[in-house]
């Protein structure tokens, strides 16, 4: 769960001339990623974790708080694979960044019906059977579908 220690560092991540845009990161850990699709090359993967930088714009209104878009700013995907008859695994880590190593409508961010907590809850990986991350279809989805 992301948490908020120091708020100076907080509100530094408030970028650019919108003041409501802030920056975030997130790790993702075993069972909330899907890597499906995969090539033969990565057939067997193990301990795959997820960093999600990620940004938030707050919508408001004079009411309050209207709605809150997420977009991701990049993925960075780190797993093993089986080397064998190799003893130790192959160590993968892939840089999944908008408009350098992935196009920007392959990296979408969903929103659950409850969206909070903000931070994600659980990410799908299409690899498309390609080792090339320009293949890959990405979905990071924050909030939930319930309430409990």
């Amino acid at each position: 769960m992301a948490r908020i220690y120091d708020y100076n560092s907080f509100q530094d991540g408030n970028k650019g001339a919108n003041q409501n845009d802030f920056k975030f990161g997130d790790e993702i850990k075993y069972i909330n990623i899907d890597i499906h699709n995969t090539p033969e090359e990565y057939d067997d993967i193990t301990n795959a974790k997820v960093y999600v930088e990620y940004s938030v714009r707050f919508i408001f209104k004079k009411g309050g708080i209207e709605d809150l878009i997420f977009s991701v700013d990049s993925v960075e995907l780190e797993f093993e694979v089986d080397d064998y008859p190799n003893d130790y695994p192959k160590e993968f880590d892939i840089e999944l960044i908008p408009g350098k190593t992935i196009d920007y409508s392959q990296l979408k961010a969903e929103q659950g019906e409850v969206i909070i907590p903000t931070y994600p809850e659980r990410i799908e990986i299409n690899m498309n059977k390609s080792t090339e991350p320009r293949n890959f279809d990405v979905t990071v989805y924050f909030g939930t579908d319930s309430k409990y």
